[in-house]
């Protein structure tokens, strides 16, 4: 069962930190070379990759339903001497909602584990808001870590597959450029284990002007 934004707030309000607050390694991975833009953290918590852009100079938003998540996210770019560059913004990533930041050069969807109607909606919410050409990465639980990783949420109807997610991306009318099972090293009581996420890179397409 998916929480709503009361029940996040209070997780949010019960700890310090839910999340931790380094960014995903995927993230890091597949993003940290891009150029210097204007990123929206969809569905974003606590702000970990909005923050994290913003030390790197981007613009970021840190879009979200949790009043509490977004309230901690912009004290902590108080903290991090980014709030020049950085954005709270509540609201639902399956809605037709505007961003700050839009049209932006990036949006980032990590581990928005809704069922597949809510995240199809969020993800074409996001591509709409691109620049032409403007990138759409997201990072899920996959189904398969049920039987074969550690962690995230136990309901097979929101954890997508890649069948689900390629077909979600194209109704939006993004180019993936790739798609697929990525493992993830965890520690679990002190234990090395792998946790199964699936992993998409796409963009938006390239404005064609005709001569």
């Amino acid at each position: 069962m998916t929480m709503d934004a009361h029940a996040w707030d209070d997780r949010y309000k019960a700890t310090d930190s839910v999340w931790s607050p380094t960014p995903n390694v995927f993230v890091t991975e597949y993003l940290a070379d891009l150029p210097v833009g204007r990123m929206v953290d969809v569905a974003g918590g606590e702000g970990r990759h909005a923050l994290w852009f913003a030390q790197r100079g981007w613009e970021a938003e840190n879009f979200d339903f949790s009043a509490v998540g977004v309230s901690k996210s912009m004290e902590l770019a108080e903290e991090l001497h980014v709030s020049d560059r950085f954005h709270g913004h509540v609201g639902d990533a399956d809605s037709p909602q505007d961003f700050f930041l839009a049209p932006a050069d990036l949006a980032v969807i990590a581990y928005l584990q809704i069922p597949a109607d809510g995240l199809a909606a969020a993800i074409a919410n996001a591509a709409r808001q691109l620049v032409a050409g403007g990138t759409l990465f997201g990072v899920w639980h996959a189904r398969e870590n049920l039987a074969e990783g550690v962690g995230g949420p136990q309901d097979p109807a929101v954890l997508p597959t890649v069948d689900e997610l390629s077909t979600a991306f194209s109704a939006a009318q993004l180019v993936v450029s790739e798609i697929g099972l990525r493992r993830r090293g965890v520690t679990v009581g002190g234990e090395a284990r792998e946790a199964v996420d699936v992993v998409v890179m796409a963009r938006s397409p390239e404005v064609v002007v005709s001569s």
